[in-house]
């Protein structure tokens, strides 16, 4: 599936230079046109943020320290008297 600019909808040529550096839109008019819909409030996120899952999110279980599967004993190697 082509993609399209974010704001024109014109089908976009990652390959192409102009594209590259505007990337998602086709061009700086495009990226800049849609700025100013934020801006001016045209644009808005349609549900409230959900604090929980964005606590969440960042909550992740870290690995497990010093679980190493290689069995023996601690300080021991293969060579130890």
């Amino acid at each position: 599936m082509a993609e399209r600019c974010r704001y024109c909808k014109r089908r976009l040529d990652r390959t192409d230079a102009q594209h590259a550096r505007s990337w998602p839109f086709c061009s700086e008019r495009c990226k800049m046109a849609e700025l100013g819909h934020w801006f001016e409030g045209r644009y808005v996120i349609g549900r409230p943020v959900d604090q929980v899952a964005d606590d969440a999110a960042l909550k992740a279980p870290a690995p497990p320290r010093g679980t190493s599967r290689r069995g023996g004993k601690p300080g021991g190697g293969a060579n130890s008297s």
